[in-house]
């Protein structure tokens, strides 16, 4: 995972939330355990040996 990859979807996050005077506990929710998963899919990758 590519540190883009996590910029995009935080900025993808902020277009959805601007001007909005609130932001449901859910939504937020949904983007922290996206970019969790992304973080550790990552993380999965990294550890995995190189094959050759």
């Amino acid at each position: 995972m590519e540190q883009t990859e996590l910029t995009m979807r935080i900025d993808k996050a902020l277009e959805q939330y601007r001007g909005r005077d609130l932001v449901s506990a859910a939504e937020v929710t949904d983007l922290l355990l996206d970019l969790r998963l992304m973080l550790l899919s990552s993380d999965d990758k990294v550890a995995e040996p190189a094959v050759g």
